[in-house]
């Protein structure tokens, strides 16, 4: 009989590693199913998931780079945690139980099912790109960058992007708005890489993918020991933010059998096991789907995911355990996914490119539309998300209005403000 499974016993908890709103969705679908869950942070800002009732224990480690912290995650498994099902909701996560599996395994705990050197590779932007080459399946050229003075004789086109080529390493010591940028020339790429090269991090200029930020394409499912998907979901990003090259501010489930199809053979190709998610961007050039990035891991977007009717949390986590599988099936086309503060950052630029207009945007709302975090069992994350910047915007007013207190007054503009 599988653990948990047996009649009147406890469920095995779960502990989940890294992550924010997907860390949320996650402990909130295992919630609603009595598994008591754990959540471990990555070292990177406070999770949201911290204030949620599915979170049953929050374990911050000491400031650290990303070994320190595995040592943390590790003695606090060893230490004060029962055997367990492990997720990762980070990259961190995935290269913790790709790296320590045996270790983890030997202490009790059931990490994701996932085949390690696959889900390794997919953490190297280079490694994942090569990969897709050799199945045939199209991909942006690429050259990895290792010493700035490459840029004098690297025979590249400009524009191009540059991308880390670790992304969780990079995102330890730098921003993550700056791990996807557009540089026009050769220096202007050197005074960016300069000091990101000097400091150790490799990256990636990378050709450029024209067209429009609605051509991005995702394909998700789980992929079992034999190699053979589970589940089929394809979605849309509408538009995202910075635009061109930053995070999805809006999504849309649609169904996208080519989108699949690709996805399931790189997928196969590249050995992974378990959840996958894989992104493409249409290049108008051919029209054809061209890979972008591959994630063994739960996404941003999980919860839209699950509200469509796939839970990807509790497939991995009864997979795991060997527990009767929830309908996987089938899935809600045009259910929208909106992150409003970005995708209005995101129609400022947009507007100011001529790329969408105000009417445009509007329209394209009019989906129904999955919660990012609320919910009303557990509203806590979001009205604590939500005060959080409302306190961001009221010190940002306040700054502007000392700043305004503080310049030579407008003798016109006073006589007329008195006069009011």
């Amino acid at each position: 009989m599988s653990r948990g499974n047996s009649l009147g016993a406890a469920p095995t908890p779960a502990v989940v590693l890294g992550g924010s709103t997907n860390a949320l969705s996650v402990a909130r679908s295992l919630w609603l199913a009595h598994v008591p869950v754990d959540l471990l942070a990555d070292g990177r800002g406070e999770s949201v998931a911290r204030h949620s009732r599915a979170c049953r224990r929050y374990m911050t480690p000491a400031d650290g780079d990303g070994d320190a912290v595995a040592d943390q995650w590790m003695t606090w498994l060893a230490n004060e945690s029962d055997p367990a099902v492990l997720l990762p909701c980070s990259d961190e996560g995935v290269e913790f139980i790709a790296r320590r599996r045996g270790a983890l395994e030997a202490a009790g705990h059931l990490p994701i099912e996932g085949d390690d050197a696959a889900s390794l590779s997919m953490l190297d932007k280079a490694s994942s790109y090569e990969l897709a080459r050799k199945a045939e399946i199209p991909a942006p050229q690429t050259v990895t960058m290792t010493d700035v003075a490459q840029l004098a004789e690297v025979d590249f086109t400009f524009p191009c992007g540059i991308k880390p080529l670790h992304s969780h390493l990079f995102a330890q010591h730098f921003s993550t708005a700056a791990k996807g940028v557009t540089v026009a020339t050769r220096e202007h790429a050197r005074r960016i890489l300069k000091p990101i090269l000097e400091a150790g991090f490799a990256m990636l200029l990378t050709e450029v993918i024209p067209g429009a930020d609605d051509r991005y394409r995702s394909y998700y499912t789980y992929i079992d020991a034999h190699g053979q998907p589970l589940l089929n979901f394809t979605k849309r990003k509408l538009r995202q933010y910075p635009t061109h090259f930053g995070l999805g501010s809006y999504h849309l489930t649609e169904w996208n059998a080519e989108t699949a199809e690709l996805g399931v053979r790189f997928a196969q190709a590249a050995g992974l096991r378990g959840i996958v998610n894989v992104e493409f961007k249409r290049d108008p050039r051919d029209g054809r789907l061209k890979l972008i990035e591959c994630n063994p891991r739960f996404t941003e977007v999980n919860e839209q995911v699950r509200a469509a009717g796939i839970d990807l949390a509790r497939v991995a986590y009864n997979m795991r355990l060997g527990l009767p599988l929830p309908p996987v099936d089938s899935f809600t086309d045009h259910l929208g996914m909106w992150f409003p503060v970005d995708d209005l950052r995101a129609l400022r630029e947009y507007r100011r490119k001529g790329e969408l207009t105000m009417t445009s945007w509007a329209k394209s709302l009019g989906h129904r539309q999955a919660p990012v975090m609320f919910s009303w069992r557990d509203p806590k994350p979001s009205l604590l998300m939500w005060r959080g910047r409302l306190r961001g915007v009221a010190r940002r007013l306040g700054r502007r209005l000392s700043k305004s207190d503080d310049r030579p007054s407008d003798t016109g503009r006073d006589a007329y403000d008195a006069g009011r």
